[in-house]
């Protein structure tokens, strides 16, 4: 079995978190718990670009690599720049607040999350999940 990718270029839409879960779900293995909680993921980081992001539209990156157990996703924007509502304050959470904890998401249920910056271009973030 080799390793498979998918890549789609999805409008800045909020309709593209469902668009971005049939890439996944097209190369993910059938079943398996780890193609859950990357949908889980991948719905979170693209609807953050949807939201926060710049431009018309936003590019999905998804992977499967079964040597290595691995499901890969990555969602790129034309915003350079990390928001500060990314992340959950303490005083967010004493409130029931369900914004700003798309990070604390990433740290809880990925294996490795980061962010690549392309200059002023923008910035992918993307993550990695066990597949099984």
């Amino acid at each position: 079995m080799h390793a498979s990718s998918d890549i789609a270029i999805l409008s800045r839409h909020p309709r593209a978190a469902a668009e971005a879960r049939t890439a996944l779900h097209e190369i993910a293995p059938t079943g398996s718990s780890g193609a859950d909680t990357a949908a889980l993921l991948l719905t979170e980081v693209v609807s953050n670009a949807v939201r926060h992001g710049k431009g018309a539209a936003i590019q999905v990156a998804v992977g499967f690599d079964p040597s290595a157990d691995v499901i890969t996703g990555a969602v790129f924007d034309r915003e350079p720049e990390m928001s500060a509502g990314d992340r959950a304050s303490v005083a967010d959470e004493d409130r029931g607040m369900e914004c700003g904890r798309g990070l604390d998401l990433l740290d809880a249920a990925s294996q490795a999350w980061g962010v690549a910056t392309a200059g002023d271009r923008g910035k992918w973030v993307w993550f990695q999940v066990p597949a099984a």
